[in-house]
């Protein structure tokens, strides 16, 4: 039988299915018999699961698990939390269980009552943070994976990151769930790991200790196997595992027909620094510049930021580095930058919108990223651009900011490119008058297929109309990419999570996508999907999708282009 999902993590597994119980006791409603006791046991469940995140943080080497550990022991390491929940017991009079419930669900609550998708997934960990307690507080034994003895699919109604939180990821297969979005810390894991996983599932289909296959490259789990099913998919999973070693000498993205396409990185992560040695990327196409605001109390100043920007751009050797100018705003809020409450914030006062009216703040952004190219290939990208009068007045604060380096003997490289985020209808639209007053293009699908289609792409519940196939975001990506090719000095590129795509990579070869920019992890995929294509029949192929009127034709079209081409690679 095969049942089909929400795509997260791609990759193949084939593994017995273990549920994972995330269920705990009925709270005890009942008045406490002893308050000084239930505060005892808190207090020790309490350290019991900080002592559990620290030796998780000791024995980890992955940097993403080491930073989701350590937000999980900073919460409990507050000087509150133990007397929050004695307050919370000896003002109800009641069981430790119902307390540490108490306190946690109105923390979980404030997170998600947040106009800002960032801290609702926040509220996630929290709630794993809770399960934690309850667990020791119960005395409960949770799943560890250090104890897995044989290959597993991870299935759960709402799977929570705890189940990753280890080195040993060797037997675990896939992760499958019922609840949760490609945004999702555990979304985001997996595909950080490699781990395929599908979420969307409707698990009560799925036996405890039947033996599953999970295609993380289409959303598809197959259970009910025979054993000539389970030959062939452990063929294809050997053959995945040979891709793999093989990507390990690809350096360049180069068609059958030899057409070279770039590969570049998304990144903003200062810990990814040391990795640029590391892969065969071939720039940073996007470099997020809010992820060095988000975790700080106080602005940035001008030469933190210059000292960030030039260590990249250093270390890429004359690749180029293009940086995105402060993306603040909807599902990114600073302590320190007062967007207020809105009722749309995606829609609302975010990204170039916030930094146009907030001109000495955008001005000390802009003089550090002119003040690093002087020592690199760095080109400017503004964010959330929705017109030519916002392309204008973001480029006359540029000016300013070049003045004032000039002003003061600073050096800077006086043509530097910029350009703008593709993410808005109406820019894709009007692509052809957008193009003449810019160096280039990135198109932001993300966002992109999100405005384009009406959904919100952290909502699970309809998170299964949020496709960049829709016929709808394939016109806007072609027509912002054909106005280009009447430049020979202007380029296209994608940042979004499209360009990774398998089969998002054949329509983009054939529209004529210059760049992908893509996770730092998938770059050597990318760039052997590529050179599995032929450019010129491409091209020829995708013109055949350009009339089809539904997704499901258009990815039927494209996964049968997969198989011929990409072979046993796909």
């Amino acid at each position: 039988m095969e049942l089909l999902g929400i795509k997260v993590g791609n990759g193949l597994g084939l593994g017995k299915c273990l549920f994972v119980d995330t269920k705990l006791p009925n709270l005890n409603q009942e008045t406490a018999t002893s308050l000084e006791e239930e505060v005892i046991k808190v207090n020790n469940a309490i350290d019991e699961a900080i002592k559990d995140y620290e030796d998780i943080i000791a024995s980890l080497d992955d940097e993403d698990l080491k930073s989701l550990t350590e937000f999980n022991k900073n919460v409990l390491i507050s000087p509150s939390i133990k007397k929050d929940i004695t307050n919370i017991i000896n003002d109800k009079k009641c069981y430790g269980d119902l307390a540490i419930d108490i306190y946690f669900n109105n923390k979980i609550k404030q997170l998600e009552n947040l106009d800002n998708n960032y801290l609702k997934e926040r509220a996630k960990d929290v709630k794993d943070i809770r399960h934690k307690v309850l667990s020791k507080y119960y005395g409960i034994v949770e799943f560890n994976p250090d104890n897995l003895k044989e290959d597993v699919i991870l299935v759960s109604h709402e799977m929570t990151a705890n189940v990753l939180l280890t080195d040993n990821i060797e037997h675990i297969k896939g992760i499958v769930s019922e609840l949760g979005g490609k945004t999702s810390h555990i979304g985001i894991l997996t595909t950080s790991l490699g781990i395929p996983s599908i979420f969307g599932i409707d698990i009560k289909n799925l036996k405890n200790d039947e033996l599953l296959f999970i295609d993380g490259n289409k959303g598809i789990i197959e259970n009910e196997l025979s054993e000539e099913r389970i030959k062939e998919i452990k063929e294809k999973i050997a053959t995945e595992l040979a891709l793999a070693k093989e990507l390990d000498d690809i350096k360049e993205a180069r068609t059958l027909d030899n057409y070279l396409f770039e590969v570049s990185a998304n990144t903003g992560d200062l810990t990814e620094l040391e990795r640029i040695d590391e892969i065969p990327l071939d720039g940073i196409g996007l470099f997020r510049t809010e992820f060095l605001y988000l975790n700080k109390t106080t602005p940035p100043d001008e030469d933190y930021l210059f000292e960030v920007y030039k260590s990249f751009a250093t270390k890429l050797n004359g690749k180029q580095m293009i940086i995105r100018t402060l993306d603040i705003g909807g599902d990114k809020k600073c302590p320190y930058i007062d967007i207020g409450e809105e009722a749309n914030p995606f829609l609302g006062y975010r990204a170039i919108r916030y930094c146009l009216d907030h001109k000495d703040f955008f001005k000390t952004s802009l003089k550090a990223i002119l003040r690093a190219s002087a020592f690199g290939n760095i080109a400017i990208m503004y964010p959330m651009i929705s017109s030519i009068e916002e392309l204008r007045q973001a480029n006359l604060i540029l000016e300013e900011a070049k003045q004032d380096l000039r002003d003061n003997k600073i050096s800077f490289k006086e043509d530097i490119k910029v350009g703008i985020m593709v993410e808005i209808p109406a820019v894709a639209a009007m692509a052809d008058m957008m193009i003449e007053e810019v160096d280039f293009f990135s198109i932001g699908t993300n966002d992109l297929v999100q405005y384009t289609t009406a959904v919100d792409r952290g909502n699970t519940k309809i998170s299964k109309l949020y496709e960049w196939f829709n016929p709808g975001v394939i016109r806007l990506i072609k027509n912002a990419i054909d106005v280009t090719k009447n430049y020979d000095d202007k380029f296209v590129g994608m940042c979004g999570e499209m360009a990774a795509d398998p089969l998002g990579i054949i329509l983009l070869v054939g529209l004529g996508l210059d760049e992908f920019s893509v996770n730092i992890n998938t770059v050597k995929k990318t760039k052997k999907y590529i050179s599995l294509l032929n450019k010129k029949e491409t091209e020829e192929f995708v013109k055949t999708l350009l009339n089809l009127k539904t997704v499901k034709e258009i990815e039927d079209k494209l996964n049968k282009f997969a198989n011929e081409k990409y072979g046993k690679y796909y």
